[in-house]
């Protein structure tokens, strides 16, 4: 299960992910909308497999921001709801931040402090200099699944680029 919505109920509540500070935030008591994927699923496997393999990415620009900002990481919550941290530091081989999303899971809240083993993270973001959301690999593997109207507004907000449009293929009569 994906977390999608940290603070907000409307689908463009993924654009506003890394956008809306958390001290603006109004506690609720239900849990944010969140969307359920098949662990088998391909495009989901590929996209947290990307996510790992350019943490040392995320990590040094964790290290060095250089104007880089919006920092976050998720992860899976209990081992099944991957959640959004944000307020992001390093500490050893973990990472802490707190809950940027509303959890489903028992016991835990928005906004709680969390400490998470490097190994851990399913995905990382940031926004660059140029205001362009890097990594959100998950978002990305999910932009097909959702309404054309959302997946546009996710990716304006976030600075990414239109899908290309195929060219429409014709067969010459026979």
């Amino acid at each position: 299960m994906l977390n999608l919505t940290p603070m907000l109920p409307s689908a463009l509540a993924l654009a506003a992910l890394l956008s809306t500070p958390l001290a603006a935030a109004e506690p609720r008591a239900e849990p944010d909308e969140t969307v359920d994927v098949r662990t088998d699923d391909r495009r989901m496997n590929a996209a947290k497999a990307k996510a790992r393999q350019t943490l040392p990415t995320f990590l040094a620009v964790l290290a060095a921001p250089a104007g880089a900002r919006d920092l976050a990481f998720k992860y899976p919550l209990e081992g099944w709801e991957h959640i959004w941290v944000e307020q992001v530091a390093r500490r050893g081989d973990s990472l802490t931040g707190r809950l940027a999303n509303n959890p489903r899971a028992p016991g835990y809240r928005l906004g709680q402090r969390v400490t998470v083993p490097l190994s851990a993270v399913s995905d990382w973001a940031y926004r660059d200099t140029a205001g362009v959301m890097q990594g959100h690999f998950t978002t990305r593997a999910l932009l097909s699944q959702l309404a054309p109207d959302d997946a546009r507004q996710i990716r304006e907000a976030f600075g990414w680029p239109a899908p290309r449009r195929r060219a429409a293929v014709t067969k010459p009569p026979p």
